[in-house]
């Protein structure tokens, strides 16, 4: 049997929203109550329904882009956004965001043909990479991520408006783009659109974990960690953050890691909304958690019901890499009741699986999105809320998903009780050259 995990804490110096509920929670030691998060009879199967064609799968292509997909997703009533990036054959990097139908077909009122592609340059030394996806109220659709002029520069944060049609909205920043230029080396990672549709974007700037809020025009916010409208956290030689979400009392909860002892660490930061540290959050606002010998890393960050959190990524122990889920009490002390000493993970098994995304399930299981092994095989793992696998779900808890020839999973929402969409794309010659974003629909 694997090892308890040990826990370090470090003394350090609808949109896209995941919100603690308004009912009262339980004490800090209480574990979390657990209810319907029961696999149904159809887990792990496709949607036939969704996508055409009796797969269960749309597929949206970049025409001859290298390489690409969509990382991001957004659900407003009844309709989908995906969010990604393709690459063209000569370099240059675009923003690609496409609409769909509930069923999954392409939406025609959306941009050409339900998809729209944003760059900041004609130029293939142009790289703007998407990060996030989310709506503002009156239906806008704002896609947050980053500009690199030519790669290797100097990179800024970048963020895009459109109108319900999917043209640029031209009362946003410059004809519906805006840059925001923090003062260094900016890369995104995540962002959401608050209820107030300001923004929030997080990645990292000159080496340290960031954080920036942007107006709901674009601007920066300068009332957050003010005058600044952004705020670093320096932790080890680096650290970046990979996820966040927004409680409704308007606190950001942050997920990342950290270089530290020669190893990497799961960081956990939450800001109170005028961007200053929690101090009610673990050691003044930041948490650092890390088994010995283990290289861990964040790629998301859930509020489960009572404020606990939780957050997935992965983790690389004795020769191989696993997927990893870490669940935190709301004051940032280990939830013990959860896994293993606060850690769900996966048997040691060959090669390397790498998380991408995780989803809350009503009950509380919790999905974990990535892609397994050499091959890069898109996986699912499905734990119970207890943070055991769960053994009515695929193979033991973990269920391989064909995408296509090449397909790749980035990312994972819920869309009710008993279904999730699954985001990712497939480069290559299924069903034909180039680059295809892929959106699919998958019973619970």
């Amino acid at each position: 049997m694997r090892a308890l995990f040990a826990w370090v804490v470090l003394l350090v110096p609808s949109h896209l929203l995941a919100e603690e509920p308004a009912a009262s929670a339980p004490p800090a030691g209480a574990a979390l109550r657990c209810a319907g998060a029961e696999a149904s009879a159809l887990a792990g199967q496709l949607d036939t329904s969704f996508g055409g064609e009796g797969t269960g799968i749309a597929r949206v292509r970049f025409g001859a882009d290298d390489d690409g997909g969509f990382f991001k997703l957004d659900v407003a009533g009844d309709e989908i956004v995906a969010g990604g990036w393709g690459q063209g054959g000569l370099g240059g990097v675009r923003f690609r965001v496409a609409r769909l139908t509930g069923d999954g077909a392409r939406d025609p009122g959306f941009g050409e043909g339900g998809m729209v592609m944003t760059s900041w340059a004609a130029s293939t030394g142009d790289y703007v990479t998407l990060a996030g996806v989310g709506d503002q109220r009156g239906g806008a659709i704002v896609a947050v991520g980053w500009r690199d002029r030519f790669g290797g520069g100097s990179a800024d944060v970048a963020l895009a408006r459109y109108a319900k049609d999917g043209s640029l909205d031209p009362s946003f920043g410059d004809g519906g783009k805006r840059l925001l230029d923090l003062g260094g080396d900016e890369v995104i990672r995540a962002g959401l659109v608050a209820r107030d549709d300001r923004i929030v974007v997080v990645g990292q700037r000159d080496g340290r974990l960031l954080i920036a809020r942007a107006t709901a025009d674009g601007a920066l916010d300068t009332s957050f960690a003010r005058p600044r409208g952004y705020r670093t956290v320096a932790l080890g030689p680096t650290s970046v953050a990979e996820a966040v979400a927004i409680d409704l009392r308007g606190r950001l909860v942050v997920a990342g890691s950290a270089a530290t002892d020669g190893q990497r660490d799961i960081v956990v930061v939450r800001l109170l909304p005028n961007g200053a540290l929690d101090g009610s959050f673990g050691d003044r606002g930041v948490i650092v958690a890390g088994d010995p010998g283990s290289d861990e890393r964040a790629v998301a960050v859930a509020l489960a019901p009572g404020g606990a959190i939780v957050v997935a990524g992965d983790a690389g122990r004795a020769g191989a890499r696993d997927f990893q889920v870490r669940r935190f009490h709301k004051d940032g002390a280990p939830d013990l009741a959860f896994g293993e000493a606060g850690v769900a993970a996966w048997p040691t098994t060959v090669g390397d699986d790498m998380a991408e995304d995780m989803v809350l399930l009503p009950g509380g299981a919790v999905v974990v999105a990535g892609n397994g092994g050499d091959a890069a095989t898109p996986l699912l793992a499905r734990y119970t809320c207890g943070g055991a696998l769960d053994p009515a779900f695929g193979d033991g808890g973990v269920l391989p998903v064909d995408l296509g020839e090449f397909g790749v999973l980035h990312t994972v929402r819920a869309i009710s009780g008993d279904q999730i969409l699954l985001g990712g794309g497939d480069v290559g010659m299924s069903p034909g050259p180039g680059t295809y974003g892929v959106v699919a629909r998958m019973w619970m």
